[in-house]
């Protein structure tokens, strides 16, 4: 924030926005959610040269939260999962186009500015009645969809690489006529399956680990027995909202703000209309007389200037938007009539007032208030960039942070053992969790040597200040601390083991011929027989690409799949036959559906083959993702 400040000091009115934007970035992600890592910005996804940096993935997860919001207002709410859930996407779309990029750069695949141009230019939404690109509908168009140009052309040049990369080597792939009958079998018949469960949590251990044992493990997983860094932190906090001192504008200084930010307060006068335009005045003046006769204005737009609902209805303009040689006339005119012909570089203009929405002022009076408190903020600011320069000279001058503290009258707070993950074993203030946790705090926490003070700590309400009372190193922790550990290791080891085995002798009593239902009864594992299941019906928390190998698995044939830890040994036992009525739009429909799939699992599988040969990272904790 106070970089923020020095930037924008000179200007009442950026400095009102940034307040505002401030606020408003905060009530979405909170302290801990958006952090500007204070000059330690790394890089979270990373494509061989290509990369996407921490506050880069945090500002565009932003913007798609407020995307969604603007999209579905208070029908949604933006919690912990929801946010998870866009920023997981985000990744997967980010990583997805930095490879076809990539590849893109390999091939030397380049998109021009100029084919980029032909494109926008000649989009139809984008045209006037004229037929002509009109910028002012792209901006329109884009405003709509919350986007900028900018944004708009890096999507194209994406999709286009996207299309020449990916989508046009798979599309097109076609079944022959002949599969049609085998593809609505397929759809229509049912699978019993019979299956077992090998957890190893469920297995017993008939034996205490050893001495020697204990001392082995120890020694073989030293590195999970380390403890970490921890520092001991001293911190104090310089609020802006209690720098101001009372301050009170002038009637002189509240007035002049209005006035150079009158438009914040007024919004003018905006008119509703439907236009046609016409290449020449005989035609305008046909359509004109058709209007007064009684003729409705969308018909004769059709008929006489071929335009559609959506070209003729302009929506709600300004005076200052529209053309000059129209504004005039369509702001003097009275609701529902109708000007023209009015002539423009465009051709000739027939227009009708459909509603207006009269000019809205508010007084200064009604803001009075909010001005104070922009004015008092601004005079906060300015003393905190002042206070600001005075502890920078204080300490190059060999001031320590309890100096500091007295001079300005704040308490000194202490957080005990904190780690790089943001664990501690003590703070003063639990007010201040969130903060010790702060990527910002930690990596300036961590920047410094004992008995030094930091760089100035950003927050939402201020500043902070921290100081390195004292540096644990990383160290071994002493076996017998770590016994418990050592025990709970080697006991989820040996009943790994344990299934293992009893999954080994499985697998080689199913080689052998033996069934699944026999070898159950042997090992005395429970086993589990379904109901008749169709291809999209699960069954043993299997995932969608686990079904469909357990469906391709022939009848008495086996299949060992794993997920969470646990390992399902499934055994296909019949196929049930379902007749089905040869419907020419259902195979159509079960044609298309399987040609889908098969273009998207190519196209996954195109992206995969392209990635195998770069050096691709993501860093899921900087994130705050589970990897």
């Amino acid at each position: 924030m106070i970089s923020k400040i020095r930037k924008y000091q000179n200007s009442w009115l950026t400095k009102a926005i940034l307040a505002l934007t401030a606020l408003s970035f905060m009530s979405l992600f909170g302290i801990s959610g958006y952090v500007s890592s204070a000059g330690k910005n790394r890089a979270v996804i990373k494509v061989d040269n290509l990369e996407i940096l921490q506050d880069e993935m945090n500002i565009k997860l932003q913007e798609n939260i407020r995307k969604t919001q603007n999209m579905f207002g208070d029908a949604i709410t933006i919690d912990d999962e929801m946010r998870k859930n866009v920023l997981s996407g985000l990744v997967k779309q980010n990583l997805t186009n930095m490879i076809i990029a990539r590849e893109a750069q390999k091939e030397n695949v380049s998109i021009s500015d100029d084919l980029i141009r032909q494109i926008i230019s000649s989009q139809p939404e984008f045209m006037d009645a004229s037929g002509r690109f009109s910028p002012e509908l792209l901006r329109r168009q884009l405003s709509f969809f919350d986007m900028n140009e900018q944004e708009y052309i890096d999507e194209l040049k994406q999709n286009i690489l996207s299309r020449h990369l990916v989508s046009s080597p798979v599309e097109g792939l076609v079944f022959p006529k002949f599969m049609d009958d085998y593809i609505a079998q397929i759809e229509n018949q049912r699978k019993v399956f019979a299956y077992i469960s090998i957890n190893p949590a469920d297995m017993k251990v008939d034996r205490d680990i050893s001495a020697e044992e204990i001392e082995q493990y120890y020694e073989d997983f030293a590195p999970q027995f380390e403890e970490p860094e921890s520092r001991d932190i001293d911190f104090i906090e310089l609020k802006i909202n209690n720098l101001t001192n009372g301050f009170t504008p002038s009637d002189e200084d509240i007035e002049a703000f209005y006035q150079q930010n009158i438009t914040d307060y007024v919004v003018p006068e905006r008119r509703n209309l439907l236009q046609m335009v016409f290449d020449d005045k005989a035609s305008a003046d046909e359509a004109f007389k058709l209007l007064q006769s009684g003729r409705d204005f969308y018909q004769v737009a059709a008929e006489k200037a071929h335009q559609d609902k959506e070209t003729t209805n302009l929506g709600e303009v300004s005076a200052d938007s529209l053309l000059p040689e129209l504004s005039t006339d369509v702001f003097d005119a009275k609701l529902n009539d109708i000007k023209g012909p009015l002539q423009s570089e465009f051709g000739w203009h027939i227009l009708k007032i459909t509603q207006i929405t009269p000019k809205k002022e508010t007084p200064l009076n009604s803001v009075r208030s909010k001005i104070i408190n922009l004015l008092q903020q601004e005079q906060a600011y300015e003393q905190a960039l002042e206070i600001m320069n005075n502890i920078e000279d204080q300490i190059g001058a060999g001031a320590d942070l309890k100096a500091i503290a007295e001079k300005y009258n704040v308490k000194i707070f202490s957080v005990k053992d904190l780690k790089e993950d943001g664990s501690y074993t003590k703070l003063d203030n639990k007010n201040y969790a969130d903060l010790v946790s702060a990527s910002d705090f930690i990596d300036a926490a961590f920047s410094y040597n004992e008995n030094e003070i930091t760089q100035t700590i950003e927050t939402e309400d201020g500043f902070v200040l921290a100081s390195v009372k004292h540096i644990k190193d990383a160290h071994i922790k002493d076996l017998d601390e770590v016994r418990p550990d050592i025990i709970k290791i080697w006991t989820e080891n040996e009943k790994s083991a344990i299934a293992q085995e009893i999954i080994n002798d499985v697998v080689a009593d199913l080689d052998s011929g033996e069934k699944l239902t026999d070898i159950a009864n042997r090992f005395s594992l429970k086993l589990t027989q379904t109901q008749p299941l169709k291809k999209d019906e699960s069954f043993a928390r299997l995932n969608p690409a686990q079904l469909a190998e357990a469906f391709q698995t022939p009848i008495n044939g086996y299949r060992l799949l794993s997920s969470g830890g646990i390992t399902t040994i499934i055994s296909p036992l019949k196929v049930i036959k379902r007749a089905y009525t040869e419907n020419k739009r259902q195979l159509e429909s079960l044609n298309q559906q399987m040609r889908q799939d098969m273009e998207q699992n190519t196209a996954s599988e195109l992206i995969n083959a392209y990635a195998k040969d770069m050096d691709v990272r993501v860093k899921y904790r900087l994130l705050g993702l589970e990897n």
